[in-house]
This record gives structure tokens, C-alpha cells and sequence, in this order.
């Protein structure tokens, strides 16, 4: 009963593990982009800074997602602990 509870808890993890793994590496079906890109964002980004013009937010997005969109945002920022 016990091998089986820890065989069952076992795979549960793993399923788990393997199920974030691919949803954190995204879908990679346009070259390498992960589908959002900066036309995607401009309502949220609106939403979010509605005093902010368009080449405005474009520069902030491109600061923190690189030119294509894929670049990590804290790559640019310095570690500070």
C-alpha cells in the first residue's frame, strides 16, 4: 500500500514537474518569439500607463522584452540582494 501511494505520489511530481517545464518554456511556433509581441500588448499597456504615449511604451517594452520579445526582463536590471 505504501509503494503504491509513493509510486502514485511520485508520478504526480514528475506530471507536475514536466507540465511547468513546458509551459514556462512557451510555444516556440514563430521562430523562436512566444507569441506575444508588442502589438499584442498595447492594451494592457494602456490599461496600465495611460499617460504614456506609443513610442513611449513601445521603448519601455523593448527595454524589458528586447527587440523581439523573447529577452528576459530582470536581464537588464541589477541584482541588488
Amino acid at each position: 500500500m505504501k509503494k503504491k501511494l509513493l509510486a502514485i505520489t511520485l508520478a504526480g511530481f514528475m506530471a507536475l514537474g514536466l507540465g511547468n517545464v513546458v509551459f514556462a518554456h512557451g510555444t516556440a511556433d514563430n521562430d523562436g518569439e512566444n507569441g506575444w509581441s508588442f502589438e499584442d500588448m498595447v492594451p494592457f499597456m494602456k490599461d496600465m500607463h495611460p499617460n504614456m504615449d506609443q513610442q513611449e511604451m513601445e521603448q519601455m517594452y523593448q527595454d524589458c522584452h528586447g527587440s523581439n520579445g523573447n529577452e528576459f526582463p530582470y536581464r537588464h536590471m541589477d541584482n541588488q540582494f
